[in-house]
């Protein structure tokens, strides 16, 4: 049961819950795959029909649908204003190849939801909004992901696109009908993003949503274990120079490492390649492959830090020569924190508990928070499971959030605060 006020709201949401839980399981039959989930790799076919959807579900609400460069896609509600810059929310509708049917989705569809109700309401704003699919945020057939929000941004050298195999990502733009204008740039005033929480702490705090304060920054290291390849059943255990046993030690020990620097400091051993692989001999040669994440910076470089010193002293033990290298250091994302106590107020207004939690994942958030002011509102996720068929949030969990996204936006829109009472 969750815990919230104990007073419950009495005036109308703006907002339909219904209507965004019927249009999210519309989408979610796109590339539907067994046990409820959906797999939509970005442009392929499955893809251009949810684009196609949602083009005409925004065109349906009186927008103008756009797209750019790198194939996101704006649905633009105009404002009263002529030339206003423009209050952006939305996510992105790929997925991961056993995906759910709420991650990035959600956030798309709860953009169209404002604009629906306001639309209902009748309600004008200064300020256009528009609602935004972004392009290969989960890069799974394109390196590097969160594509189309770093082309937005101006953070994507546009040579470095790797597809697999042998995909183009601009031809497969072209393919599916979604090369964009290379010219269109919008004025962007701030931009908001719904999205499921993909971890447990919300359900741990029996709270529905979360006001997000910030993304950890993400490190990946690989260490290279250099041994001698040797006969399994002649080579005495101490005589050998094992690549793999010394992985093992190394592992342990950096793991122990991370957990006394920080209890928050994620660090994870995701890839192992062992060579030559070979059940009847001494492996020669391991790399470890590492994702490391926090929220502050220091903590990262103290770890690295006792790696150097942990790696030494397990190298000598073990008879082996490793060296490391770091292959990806990005920086943590701290959101803008006026538009973090507007969705507070906005959930404070509702009644509605919202504590102040990190993401622990990247977002198109994460690009955006470089240019403009951002701000994150996760919903709770049960059991905390994502990228997943079983991925998934309560009804009324998600009409809470979109009724307080919407309340943000619209007072971002009109230019006023909402108070908090």
């Amino acid at each position: 049961m969750d815990t919230q006020l104990t007073k419950q709201p009495t005036r109308q949401p703006l907002t339909r819950g219904d209507r965004l839980w019927a249009s999210l399981m519309d989408m979610a039959a796109i590339g539907a795959i067994a046990g409820g989930g959906s797999c939509r790799l970005s442009l392929t076919n499955e893809d251009k029909l949810a684009r196609d959807l949602f083009a005409n579900w925004a065109r349906e609400a009186g927008c103008g649908v756009h797209v750019d460069r790198y194939g996101n896609m704006f649905g633009i509600r105009p404002g009263r204003l002529s030339n206003a810059p423009i209050v952006l929310v939305g996510s992105h509708l790929d997925t991961q190849p056993h995906g759910g049917r709420f991650d990035g989705v959600l956030g798309v569809l709860a953009g169209l939801e404002v604009i629906r109700a306001l639309n209902d309401a009748g309600i004008e704003t200064d300020h256009p909004i528009a609602v935004v699919n972004w392009t290969n945020e989960e890069g799974v057939r394109f390196k590097p992901g969160l594509t189309g929000s770093k082309g937005f941004v101006g953070d994507l050298d546009a040579a470095s696109l790797q597809g697999t195999e042998g995909a183009d990502y601009f031809a497969e733009l072209e393919r599916i009908g979604y090369a964009g204008d290379p010219n269109l740039r919008l004025n962007v005033l701030c931009y908001y993003e719904l999205h499921i929480e993909q971890g447990p702490s919300l359900e741990q705090e029996r709270a529905r949503v979360g006001v997000v304060a910030g993304v950890q920054g993400v490190r990946w290291f690989e260490i290279d274990i250099a041994g001698k390849d040797a006969h399994a059943g002649t080579t005495p255990i101490v005589a050998r120079s094992d690549s793999f046993m010394a992985a093992s030690a190394l592992a342990i020990a950096l793991r122990q490492s991370a957990i006394s620097l920080s209890p928050d400091l994620r660090f994870t051993i995701g890839r192992v390649e062992v060579s030559p692989n070979s059940t009847n001999t001494v492996p020669g040669r391991t790399r470890l492959f590492i994702d490391l994440r926090h929220t502050d910076p220091a903590i990262m470089d103290a770890f690295k830090q006792t790696m150097a010193h942990v790696i030494e002293r397990v190298s000598a033990q073990e008879h082996v020569q490793a060296s490391v290298s770091q292959l990806m250091d990005v920086a943590p994302v701290r959101f803008d924190t006026e538009m973090q106590a507007r969705l507070a107020a906005c959930a404070h207004a509702l009644e509605v508990l919202a504590p102040t939690l990190e993401s622990g994942a990247m977002h198109d958030a994460s690009s955006l928070a470089s240019v403009v002011p951002t701000a994150m509102l996760f919903v709770q996720s049960r059991d905390g499971i994502s990228h997943n068929p079983r991925e998934w949030s309560e009804p009324g969990h998600v009409a809470t959030a979109c009724e307080i996204l919407a309340q943000a936006v619209l007072s971002h829109a009109i230019g006023s605060m909402p108070e908090h009472t």
